[in-house]
């Protein structure tokens, strides 16, 4: 793909990259949903539960991987706007080697603690066999899953974010498919699931790993800057991503527990649901995120300010009405979503369809918070994205998923999100308006120097 990042028109760039990162991210959001029901329907409510509970293992494999990939790409694009195109593939060798040693010590320690792994995410009964079933298949997988992470992220800053699309799109439609297999015409259960999406992680890194091995960028496979002197860099700026992930499965637990101990089954379950629908928001969201990054990274680093705010407008506008699109929709349709999911549970139909309509009332502000916080993060301003990741992402939820029930029974903790969001998003643009309060003044500093010299 013929990218400049440097001279082409900013809605130019950023819809070369939104388009790809949305379609991958829809995509994979629709595998998320069509995978809850295959094993909704092959294995009934208990597994859509079960996926509800195996949420927090994914997330943390999801947040080691985003951590390095998105900080070592961000940090290449960063060189490349300087103009240092040697210093690409020493960010992409030492991301490979931190993300392959961090989530194979994650996979050991996993596997040998799985039953109290399980019993910490809140399962227990059938539905813990169930989360076992599922977890002792796919998590020797999560360390394929991880790298491919890392090399998409590599592979879109490389100016080559179609690839990443097709990875993601031919890896979704396979689990579905193998999905169909296994867990209806085979009748495997929730190991069929685990199966079908191993399967997948593998199909989507070998895709990727065609953009080093073909030469269809700047980057290859070699040996060239192994080490670890980046490590520190790569992780600090990728932290704020970590946290986002973190802190969400640290939320889910947190759901959980709130939902089993103070209402029942059948919460966890509309739970199940509204995050098996609500990732395709959070996904469209991180997509617009992913688009405004290079571009923002490289001009970072040519000090082009004015074609970061440029991104920075244009993120905010995609990112909000996508956001309101996505509320409007779900107010219309929630209860035929849940009624799709299950069939004739009119009790479960309705307080599933109450839990989408209140968690989508805080989907415009959560595109809102993630663009900012991928703006200080494109720009090496960790503190902030990370202020503004952990807000959002697990303080002012768990505030939400504590204090709201009291005062408004069940319809607090669903409206726990929206809390949090908007907390955090006064906190966000407080933020923003200092740094460029902070930003105009240095200028202003500089142009008297240059009057004076």
């Amino acid at each position: 793909m013929n990218i400049n990042l440097k001279t082409d028109p900013i809605s130019k760039s950023f819809y070369q990259y939104l388009w790809p990162a949305l379609t991958g991210m829809v995509i994979k959001s629709l595998f998320i949903i069509g995978d809850g029901w295959f094993v909704g329907q092959g294995v009934g409510a208990d597994g859509l539960g079960a996926l509800s509970l195996v949420i927090p293992p994914f997330s943390i494999f999801t947040a080691i991987a985003m951590m390095i990939g998105i900080g070592g790409a961000a940090r290449m694009s960063i060189d490349l706007g300087k103009g240092n195109t040697e210093s690409g593939q020493a960010w992409l060798n030492q991301s490979l080697v931190i993300v392959t040693l961090f989530s194979t010590v994650g996979v050991v320690l996993a596997l040998v603690w799985l039953d109290e792994l399980i019993v910490l995410m809140g399962a227990s009964g059938y539905m813990a066999e169930l989360a076992y079933d599922f977890l002792s298949v796919l998590m020797p997988f999560f360390i394929i899953y991880s790298i491919g992470w890392v090399l998409s992220c590599f592979v879109r800053n490389d100016r080559n974010p179609k690839l990443a699309t097709y990875a993601m799109s031919i890896g979704a439609i396979t689990n579905l498919v193998l999905d169909y297999v296994f867990i209806i015409e085979l009748d495997m259960g929730m190991k069929g699931a685990g199966i079908a999406t191993a399967i997948a992680q593998v199909v989507i890194f070998l895709i990727l790993l065609s953009h080093f091995v073909r030469k269809q960028g700047s980057l290859t496979l070699s040996i060239k800057g192994l080490g670890f002197n980046k490590a520190q860099d790569i992780i600090t700026l990728g932290m704020p991503t970590f946290f986002i992930e973190v802190t969400s499965a640290l939320t889910i637990l947190l759901f959980n527990y709130v939902l089993l101990s103070q209402f029942g089954e059948d919460h966890i379950i509309a739970y199940g649901l509204t995050t098996n629908i609500g990732v395709f928001a959070l996904f469209v969201m991180v997509g617009i995120a992913q688009a405004c990054q290079p571009i923002m990274s490289f001009n970072h680093g040519a000090n082009q300010v004015s074609r970061i705010d440029q991104t920075l407008q244009l993120g905010l506008k995609v990112a909000i009405a996508s956001g309101t699109a996505f509320l409007l929709l779900i107010w219309w349709t929630a209860p035929h979503i849940a009624t799709w999911y299950f069939g004739d549970a009119e009790e479960l139909i309705a307080l599933s369809a109450k839990a989408l309509s209140l968690f989508f009332l805080g989907v415009p502000l959560m595109g809102l918070n993630m663009v900012i916080a991928n703006l200080f993060q494109a720009i090496a301003r960790p503190n902030q994205a990370t202020i503004i990741s952990l807000g959002r992402g697990f303080v002012f939820v768990a505030l939400g998923v504590l204090l709201l029930p009291q005062l408004f029974t069940e319809n607090g903790v669903w409206a726990s999100i929206l809390f949090a969001e908007a907390v955090t998003a006064v906190i966000s643009l407080s933020m923003l308006f200092t740094y460029y309060r902070k930003r105009s003044k240095q200028m202003e500093q500089i142009e008297a120097v240059e009057l004076t010299a």
